[in-house]
């Protein structure tokens, strides 16, 4: 039995219980409300206004008294008041309408995972026996964690057959072996179209604000090289519009991974994934790169972002340009009228912290729109920074499974 997943459950059913009695304090107070401002009525057919406005003032704290009822349980189990009830169960327990977060926070059940592999069923063995059975989850632990890692550049048993069905062999050879490469004609006319219109300014923080961003995000393509530069439970960290015009300056020579400690380590952290809404061209204003610096495994000195050569990328619109997180690049002039738009995505190996986060009601709602691969981009399925920690055996398990592949 999964006990962390049992008591989960129950804590779900005592939301749905408080949520539930505040809503029938709510109704039962309109109900007053409406009782007690008829009352005038039944002994005068013209009651004066003063009558009718003492009966409205007793009605309405009648029904604010019963709404206060409700919150006043809501406050007994979690420590927080809302005088009103909300329309839904992640309004009540997870934010506002207007999306601020709510410290009563419930989190919603994760949609089951499809993908599994073939250490799944030791994870799901493991955590039911880690309250029951120490001594046989142990064993299991310690198969886990002796497994050795998917040495760096190979693609992981379980990851290739994704691979070979979408045709990405020679992509992931290419990134591992030069430190960038194009995913050509991704998207399609509409698709593009739909990806310009929602990009017309640069922005951060954009996977909320239109369904294109976060179906680009989880384009199959993508989600399945990710996995191969960045390890299974790869997280996102960060989305961002940039649009470059005609005469602005040019980004200097770096690397994403810029703040993370020389030298990286041989299994890259981060990867960068620019879906390309204009043509990539020398004087568009495109990417510039330096081939083979990843293998480096660290960033340019203040002499070499000076003066070391890059090349630019080149593709149609409609590609997605990739490159890990220890490869040096830029980006050249533009030298011709027009834009150049971009959307950025970057992902990050599941134990490095994301460059922007969302609040736990937006997450809720992205998961349940899109699923599973939403709810591991969003770093629900391990333990990492929760505050269950190990407590949650499942996510305990599935970590340290994810870190060999």
């Amino acid at each position: 039995m999964d006990f962390v997943k049992m008591i989960a459950d129950w804590q779900r059913i005592v939301a749905r219980s408080v949520l539930a009695f505040h809503a029938m304090c709510f109704v039962l107070g309109l109900v007053t409300l409406l009782g007690v401002i008829s009352v005038p009525y039944l002994s005068d057919t013209a009651p004066t206004a003063a009558a009718l406005s003492g009966a409205v003032v007793s009605g309405v704290l009648c029904l604010l008294g019963m709404s206060a009822l409700g919150g006043g349980v809501r406050y007994a189990f979690y420590g927080d008041f809302k005088l009103l009830p909300r329309r839904s169960f992640r309004a009540y327990f997870s934010g506002d309408d207007d999306g601020a977060e709510s410290s009563a926070y419930v989190p919603p059940p994760l949609p089951e995972r499809t993908q599994r592999a073939s250490d799944d069923d030791v994870i799901d063995q493991a955590s039911e026996l880690m309250l029951t059975d120490s001594a046989t989850f142990m064993d299991l632990f310690d198969q886990l964690q002796g497994r050795q890692c998917t040495p760096p550049g190979e693609i992981p048993e379980e990851l290739a057959p994704r691979i070979r069905e979408l045709g990405l062999e020679a992509n992931c050879k290419e990134l591992w072996e030069q430190g960038y490469t194009v995913l050509e004609d991704v998207a399609s006319p509409e698709f593009l179209e739909e990806m310009r219109a929602a990009s017309t300014e640069n922005a951060l923080h954009v996977l909320p604000k239109h369904p294109v961003f976060a179906q680009a995000a989880l384009n199959e393509k993508l989600m399945a090289i990710a996995e191969f530069s960045v390890g299974a439970g790869f997280l996102l960290s960060n989305m961002a519009t940039s649009i470059k015009r005609k005469g602005e300056p040019d980004l200097g020579i770096h690397c994403d991974q810029t703040w993370m400690p020389a030298p990286f380590p041989e299994h890259n952290l981060m990867l960068t994934a620019c879906w390309a809404l204009d043509d990539y061209t020398a004087d568009s204003g495109a990417t510039t790169i330096v081939p083979g610096s990843a293998a480096l495994r660290r960033y340019p000195t203040h002499e070499e972002i000076k003066s070391t050569p890059s090349e630019p990328i080149l593709c149609k619109a409609g590609s997605i340009a990739l490159w890990d997180g220890r490869i040096w690049h830029g980006n050249g002039p533009r030298t011709i009228d027009g834009v150049r738009r971009v959307l950025h995505i970057t992902y990050n190996r599941l134990y490095t912290r994301q460059m922007e986060t969302y609040p736990r009601s937006v997450e809720d709602q992205l998961i349940e729109k899109y699923g599973e691969p939403m709810a591991q981009l969003m770093g629900r399925y391990d333990y990492l920074a929760k505050p269950a920690g190990k407590e949650d055996a499942h996510g305990f398990m599935r970590a340290v499974a994810y870190a060999r592949r």
